[in-house]
């Protein structure tokens, strides 16, 4: 269901009210996602072919993204990419599989297959950035909920269990739309940068404080136009070409209380731009 508003500027404000509130919620929207919910005789691709290819593999995860958009907006908010770990299995047979597969090897360990409708990105447990760079110690998959830089992409569905894992204070975060940093040590802080630049842009997210303080000083860092570059050659409906750098910085040096803490607010609702109706998908590395 989607509620109109009207912003302080006198246009027509649009939100979604779907947010998945609970854990079994959430858990539900992502089997049907994953049309794990269907019976035996579902002719989808996903359960023709990608799942069985998948769980040939070893033990499966679903991570990160689609994990959020769908908990954002249900299953119409999904239309990126799906991202799977692949786990209790040999590293080099998992590497062996890849290149019968003809998988494209990012410097990250990861591998995308784009022989499926649905583009694939996973990778072995083993490969994990953070814990191959010595940040974090991954040995199963509730592991990967300390890997990822932003916290509203910890979340983590088995496929054999079916079970979901998301950190404790996820559906909070989600309902204050207050976004902040898991682990910051990352291998593209400019990529990640332009992503939380225009999450602020699109869904009017809150910077929690670790966000905020990355943004501020990336943003002193960084040229203003590589971040700009950087988004239009990574998403199909760039984005930050429309926002105003000194104006984001004003806004990332200007808290505001709520119920967890200072939060900042980089692009207000009523900041006027020509939004990407839908997918965030993109060619940007991983971040």
């Amino acid at each position: 269901m989607v509620t109109h508003s009207t912003s302080t500027n006198g246009s027509v404000d649009m939100r979604t009210s779907e947010l998945a509130k609970t854990h079994d919620a959430l858990q539900k929207r992502v089997k049907r996602l994953l049309r794990l919910d269907r019976g035996a005789h579902d002719d989808s691709e996903l359960t023709r072919e990608i799942l069985p290819f998948l769980r040939s593999l070893g033990s499966v995860a679903l991570i990160g993204g689609a994990i959020r958009d769908v908990a954002r907006e249900g299953q119409r908010g999904f239309s990126s990419d799906l991202d799977f770990v692949v786990f209790r299995s040999q590293r080099d047979e998992f590497i062996k599989q890849m290149e019968v597969w003809k998988g494209i090897r990012n410097r990250f360990g990861g591998y995308a297959l784009n022989r499926f409708s649905i583009k694939i990105d996973l990778w072995h447990i083993e490969d994990t950035w953070a814990k191959t760079a010595g940040y974090v110690t991954v040995s199963e998959p509730a592991d990967l909920l300390k890997c990822t830089f932003f916290d509203w992409d910890s979340a983590i569905f088995d496929l054999e269990s079916g079970r979901l894992v998301v950190l404790s204070d996820y559906f909070e975060r989600l309902s204050l739309n207050v976004m902040d940093i898991r682990l910051e040590e990352n291998p593209n802080p400019m990529g990640s940068l332009v992503r939380a630049l225009r999450r602020a842009a699109m869904w009017h997210v809150r910077f929690g404080p670790r966000l905020t303080a990355f943004s501020r000083r990336c943003m002193n860092e960084m040229r203003w136009e590589d971040l700009v570059a950087l988004d239009a050659r990574a998403f199909a409906r760039p984005i930050l070409r429309q926002l105003e750098k000194g104006r984001l910085l004003e806004k990332l040096s200007s808290p505001i209380s709520c119920s967890i803490g200072e939060v900042t607010l980089p692009v207000p609702e009523r900041y006027q731009m020509d939004l990407p109706l839908a997918s965030e998908a993109s060619n940007l590395s991983p971040s």
